[in-house]
């Protein structure tokens, strides 16, 4: 389950700048906090939802949940503390700063005990003294959507997700064409998760890798700090690779928020902070459905999962109920991850709050599973 609760940042008479995050997790739940999102919300919250809880994604849950969609900080299980670089702080109390901040909590409760209560959250420590730098967090790689999908019985199953030049281009040229300075990586997934890369381009050409994690372990993510800061120019390029093994699984595995759906992200800690929280990437889902031989839908569409009228053997299932009837082979998963990869993708190139930039579209890049110089995109 998902829990989020707002919070008033009360506004100074001078900058304050946060210097370091703590976890606070209450003693014996280290196993039930999956991870902690806090994020930043719009001026227009309504005061009369702060510091009351509510259950995320829940028909009740407030509509104030919509107004807070920018990432400033992410904690995962395994995680300690997150220091700042001593020129680098995140600004708060002033008037171009947040007023209002989420804090959005994973729960894992595999065994639905009940009665649990628990009073987990993070610790701010901030401080007067200036620092050079406003930070800034973007989150990248695939876009936590049904869209995203691994089969099951697969020993190997690779998930792409793509910060494209052309939305690095429109945000970076607009507000910082020097360009922003990479210091962390988070990198994100859940229990199938076996390997994670975040890969870096310019001009094509494949750079240092920025991060990676090559026996990923779900009980332990944390921040990994860059031995170099790392310059992310207009029209560079970003991958977040993601190796998952489903292999005792018979169900497909979705995208999406329980620590049995998966997520393949990056959490790119850097500054100067620029108007750009999400640049992630997801394949389209007509060419997923064509390979398990989908022909029509319902339109116009008014359920999610929407449903598949055609073929027969699919009519009225939902289009998740037909991937789990497909019969799935170790080959046939092989033959599915060659398509997705070479799938048109759906952009996110997103501003704080819910605008935006203008290459959120459609766009198409082919992606090698084998040969990682030859990616290019």
């Amino acid at each position: 389950s998902i829990w989020f609760v707002f919070f008033f940042l009360k506004k100074k008479k001078k900058i304050h700048l946060l210097t370091t995050i703590k976890p606070l997790i209450q003693r014996g739940h280290e196993y039930l906090v999956h991870h902690i999102l806090l994020y930043q919300c719009t001026n227009h919250l309504n005061d009369s939802t702060l510091n009351d809880g509510h259950e995320c994604y829940h028909p009740n849950m407030p509509d104030s949940f919509q107004l807070c969609e920018t990432i400033i900080f992410a904690w995962a299980i395994g995680g300690q503390g997150f220091i700042y670089p001593p020129h680098v702080g995140l600004s708060i109390g002033t008037p171009n700063d947040p007023t209002y901040v989420m804090m959005e909590i994973h729960y894992d409760n595999p065994t639905h005990k009940q009665g649990l209560i628990d009073s987990s959250g993070l610790r701010l420590f901030y401080t007067s003294e200036l620092k050079k730098y406003d930070a800034g967090v973007i989150e990248t790689g695939v876009w936590v959507s049904l869209y995203h999908m691994i089969p099951p019985r697969m020993f190997e199953f690779m998930s792409v997700g793509h910060c494209t030049s052309e939305c690095l281009e429109e945000a970076l040229d607009y507000e910082r064409p020097s360009g922003i300075h990479i210091f962390a990586v988070l990198l994100h997934a859940h229990l199938a998760g076996q390997a994670l890369r975040t890969l870096h381009f310019r001009n094509g050409v494949l750079q240092k890798p920025l991060a990676g994690d090559e026996t990923f372990d779900f009980n332990f993510q944390e921040f990994q700090y860059l031995k170099e800061e790392r310059v992310l120019l207009p029209g560079d390029s970003l991958i977040t690779q993601c190796l998952y093994n489903t292999n005792d699984r018979r169900n497909m595995t979705w995208g999406g928020l329980s620590t049995r759906n998966e997520m393949c992200l990056s959490y790119l800690m850097y500054y100067p902070r620029i108007n750009l929280s999400r640049c992630e990437s997801l394949p389209e889902i007509a060419g997923q459905l064509k390979f398990i031989g989908v022909k029509e839908i319902y339109k116009p569409v008014t359920t999610w999962p929407f449903i598949i009228k055609s073929p027969k053997k699919y009519r009225n299932l939902s289009f998740t109920e037909a991937m789990d009837t497909y019969r799935w082979s170790e080959q046939k998963g092989r033959d599915f991850n060659e398509l997705v990869l070479e799938l048109p993708i759906n952009v996110r190139c997103t501003k704080y709050g819910q605008e935006e930039w203008s290459v959120s579209k459609s766009l198409y890049c082919h992606v090698s599973t084998v040969e990682i110089d030859e990616l290019v995109c």
